[in-house]
């Protein structure tokens, strides 16, 4: 659907204007090339913009409206972009064009982690605990970020599961996409120098735990721990994201990529305008 100067409509908030797709498009044609078998014939912008509605708005797959292509044809490319790590990777490479734009490297040296217990569904009962300290069944999703709050890595698992022991899993994950990170902060939930030496070993990168100040009672702002909180709160506005709505826990996880990127591209091209 386009305007009469040429220039496609944007029907919602969650659509992409003409030139953000003009970043995201040679992305994703870099990571799902389509090259053999009869020609794509599906609105490539348009899957994108579906899939960005659903995830914003929290509808279900038969939900969304009906002028967007079919929801199962839509479905398709999410479930195949999830299974293939897509969904990760255009994070990875926005994040690096927002970095490169504020003077920075690609590829960051500094990074905060930690993790958010959501409450789970129905649909969301395999790979499911209880977290005893926030009293919430169903997920974490642990994260790390860059020191702009940049999202690189997220690992979603069962709420049960200890932020210290999820870590090495998380952490594992983070070195295969990223070899540039030489320090990462924590909260006291990682202390303990087992974890410490392994990290160190491991990847030759210092694990260092943010603690609060002695004496000082109520809430104080904590160094470098707060930029991983603002992410969280960032990505929270994505309604999907109020509950863990998804079936596999990869899906958990792309649809806190999709969040991640929807932000990065509003920054990428200054398109600040109410995305609520």
């Amino acid at each position: 659907m386009t305007s009469d100067n040429g220039e496609a409509l944007v029907r919602y908030p969650s659509d992409l204007n003409d030139e953000e797709w003009a970043i995201i498009e040679p992305i994703l044609d870099e990571l799902d090339p389509y090259t053999t078998g009869r020609p794509r014939d599906a609105d490539m912008r348009e899957i994108l913009n579906a899939i960005f509605y659903l995830n914003k708005t929290g509808c279900p797959w038969r939900y969304l409206p009906k002028d967007f292509p079919p929801y199962n044809r839509v479905n398709y490319y999410y479930n195949k972009w999830t299974h293939s790590g897509v969904l990760a990777q255009v994070n990875a490479a926005l994040r690096g064009c927002l970095r490169e734009k504020n003077g920075r490297q690609a590829n960051p040296t500094g990074a905060i982690i930690d993790s958010q217990s959501v409450k789970g569904t129905q649909e969301s009962s395999i790979e499911s605990g209880f977290d005893g300290g926030k009293l919430v069944k169903g997920r974490k999703r642990h994260i790390v970020v860059d020191t702009m709050g940049c999202l690189l890595v997220v690992c979603v698992h069962a709420a049960n599961i200890f932020d210290g022991k999820a870590a090495r899993q998380v952490f594992t994950r983070l070195f295969v996409l990223l070899e540039s990170v030489k320090l990462i902060w924590a909260d006291c939930g990682y202390a303990g120098r087992e974890l410490f030496e392994w990290v160190l070993a491991e990847f030759d990168c210092i694990l260092e735990v943010v603690k609060r100040r002695k004496g000082k009672k109520g809430f104080h702002v904590l160094p470098r721990r707060w930029v991983v909180e603002r992410t969280f709160a960032w990505i929270g506005r994505s309604r999907r994201l109020s509950r863990d709505y998804e079936r596999e826990p990869r899906s958990s996880g792309s649809q806190v990529y999709l969040a991640s990127s929807r932000l990065l591209l509003r920054q990428i091209s200054n398109n600040q305008i109410a995305y609520e």
